[in-house]
Parts: C-alpha cells; sequence; structure tokens
C-alpha cells in the first residue's frame, strides 16, 4: 500500500540524516569527515527523494485535499514544504560541492548549515509521520487507494534502499551495513 511505501521510505531518509548526525558531531568534536560520503547522502535525497518519494506524497496529499476538503488545512501547505526542501537541499549541496572543490568554508559556518538541513528534515518527516498519514489512512476507503494508485506511476528502483544498489551509492550502501 502507498502509505506503507511512503513510511518504509521516510525510515530509509532518517537512516540517511542520522549519518548526517553523525557528521555533524565529528564536525563539531574537531574530528575529520568525509565529506564525498556527505554529498552521496544529499545528492540521493535530490534524486530520489525529489523524483519519486515527494511526488507519490504530492499525488496522496492532493487527491486528500479535493475529497476531503474539510479537514484538508493541514495537508495544503505540504506540496509548498517539498518545494521548499527542494531549494534547501540544493543549497546544502551546493555548499557540499564547494568544500569539495577547495572552497575555503568555516567549518561553524557549514556545521551550522548542516544542522539547519538535518533539523529541517526530521521536522518534516515528523510531521507528516505524526500529523498527515494517520489522517489520511483515518480517511480514505479502497476506492480513494484505488484512484491515488491510478495516478501515481511508481518510480523505478531505489538506487540506495533497492533491490540492485547502483554504482552511484555503492560506498554509501557499505556505510549503512556497517
Amino acid at each position: 500500500m502507498m502509505l506503507d511505501d511512503i513510511h518504509t521510505e521516510h525510515g530509509y531518509i532518517c537512516r540517511l540524516l542520522k549519518i548526517l548526525q553523525q557528521k555533524l558531531t565529528a564536525i563539531r568534536n574537531g574530528q575529520e569527515v568525509n565529506y564525498g560520503l556527505i554529498k552521496d547522502i544529499v545528492d540521493y535525497l535530490q534524486s530520489y527523494a525529489e523524483s519519486c518519494h515527494h511526488p507519490k506524497e504530492d499525488v496522496l496529499y492532493r487527491y486528500y485535499q479535493q475529497h476531503y476538503s474539510e479537514h484538508a488545512g493541514e495537508v495544503e501547505s505540504l506540496e509548498k514544504e517539498h518545494e521548499e526542501l527542494a531549494r534547501l537541499t540544493q543549497e546544502f549541496a551546493d555548499t557540499v560541492e564547494m568544500i569539495l572543490m577547495d572552497a575555503v568554508i568555516p567549518l561553524d559556518v557549514f556545521a551550522d548549515k548542516l544542522n539547519a538541513f538535518v533539523v529541517r528534515q526530521y521536522a518534516h518527516l515528523e510531521f507528516e509521520e505524526k500529523h498527515i498519514l494517520p489522517l489520511i489512512r483515518s480517511h480514505f476507503t479502497q476506492e480513494d487507494w484505488l484512484a491515488v494508485s491510478q495516478q501515481y506511476q511508481e518510480c523505478d528502483c531505489d538506487p540506495l534502499f533497492g533491490g540492485q544498489v547502483t554504482e552511484r551509492y555503492r560506498h554509501l550502501a557499505e556505510r549503512l551495513q556497517a
């Protein structure tokens, strides 16, 4: 079911955010950090979350707004929030890229950006998990689920958590298993 898939994907995203939190702690403790790994996580969030995960949620949320308008208030801001998260992710990706290209960015500035990125991502996931998904689950009928599934074209296999890890994310997959 679509909600189960979304919940599972949220779990994957949380695993990646935990790694970013560990990197933040390492930076604040003056330890060396693998910025390539941070880049891989951000790239994954940009490519998979923004091209497959959020569009799936957006179809669900739009349908909910159209059919359950008396309860739609909490849901209506989420599409804009997805756009804001995409902007935030791009800005953070640009910062990581600059560091990898040897631009001088003070560590405390980078740590603050990393922290803001992680906190914002977690807040979004928590709002969806605690408020929006239960709301949808409580209202949707079998007909609703069928209609929504017909509106959403399932994405190709997840390049990191799917059955086959692509070469691009091999190092990150190994880190997740460690």
